[in-house]
């Protein structure tokens, strides 16, 4: 019989996804210590002094060597279950995908563990090595991850990787998404054509966000426009709203990173006076979101949108786990929905 400090191939601190893998006994060789030492600083960190803890959590991040938290008896088996990373749950905006994934895997039996990154690097790295910690049979995110440790993470865990949201040029494994820089472009082409000569970009600092402004940019700049603003939002739109007006005097066209932040603008706009009944034709300022949330439906003037393809993101996601032998990037596309707010 072995003890919870004791490593043994039959322990849940059995490390090995599949063969090849770092093991306890080279993080124990990386960091100087015995192997019973990398055991307690896994499970009982409380009994290993400061100093040696980071040597070997150290060694860790060095092998990308991921404890296993499985029980013992399931070290070497299938767990059934998925992890799922999203930047939050605060915003309705990824419940769809959410509720895709969960629908087309869970009636074969797979559990969907949900993790937040919250839009923070180190909380994303953390988070993904939680989630491969439990033995996840694939692991499914939003985005592509944000840090190479998180890249070499997923590279080494040889399961299924499935990057949502978004179609980057190199995935680790297999992509299911919308092409962010085409929805900038897409929306500025709308605006030169609605004969908006004055733009500005409100969002966030992600990548998502960040290929949107490009998009946008470029659009503006190919129809002739002068390069638009960019106003980085570090705090909600709701609180950033007002100054968003102080610092776009003049503008007359409004590309917002997401819903929630388009919202928030054209409540600084009511407040201003600059809201007009009838066609978009007829708003002294014209605003296009992106997500297409319930919300932007219920207000006045009803919000224009990118409209994302959120449950069949999840469902082809899913299905890109499932399926290994077909194509691995699939573009769901989006649409623009023109309403009265631009």
């Amino acid at each position: 019989m072995t003890s919870d400090l004791e490593p043994a191939p039959e322990s849940g601190l059995h490390d090995a996804f599949s063969e090849g893998a770092p093991t306890l006994a080279e993080v124990a060789e990386r960091a100087g210590v015995s192997m019973i030492t990398v055991s307690r600083v896994v499970r009982l960190p409380h009994l290993v002094a400061p100093q040696t803890q980071a040597r070997v959590q150290a060694a860790m991040r060095e092998l990308g060597y991921i404890p296993n938290l499985v029980a013992g008896s399931l070290a070497s088996a299938k767990t059934s279950s998925v992890g799922v990373l999203v930047p939050t749950i605060a915003n309705s905006i990824f419940s769809d995908t959410v509720q895709g994934l969960s629908d087309r895997l869970e009636p074969l039996g797979y559990a969907v563990i949900l993790a937040q990154s919250r839009y923070d690097a180190a909380r994303e790295d953390r988070m993904l090595t939680e989630l491969l910690a439990r033995r996840t049979d694939a692991i499914m995110m939003v985005g592509s991850p944000a840090t190479a440790d998180g890249a070499l993470l997923l590279r080494r865990a040889r399961i299924p990787v499935v990057e949502m949201w978004d179609l980057p040029t190199d995935p680790i494994d297999a992509v299911a998404g919308f092409d962010n820089h085409a929805a900038g472009v897409t929306v500025a082409r709308h605006m030169a054509e609605q004969g908006r000569t004055s733009l500005a970009f409100i969002g966030g600092t992600d990548p998502r966000a960040a290929r949107r402004w490009a998009g946008f940019l470029e659009g503006a700049l190919a129809a002739n426009l002068a390069p638009p603003k960019k106003l980085t939002l570090d705090r909600t739109a709701a609180n950033a709203a007002a100054d968003v007006l102080d610092q776009l005097p003049g503008v007359d066209g409004v590309f917002a990173a997401n819903d929630a932040h388009a919202i928030g603008f054209l409540a600084a706009l009511r407040r201003a006076g600059l809201l007009r009944n009838g066609p978009a034709s007829a708003q002294p300022v014209a605003v296009v979101g992106l997500g297409d949330l319930d919300m932007g439906q219920l207000i006045e003037p009803r919000l224009s949108t990118i409209r994302i393809h959120g449950a069949a993101i999840g469902k082809a996601a899913a299905g890109l786990m499932l399926d290994r032998s077909g194509p691995r990037r699939i573009d769901l596309g989006f649409e623009l929905v023109l309403r009265e707010s631009g």
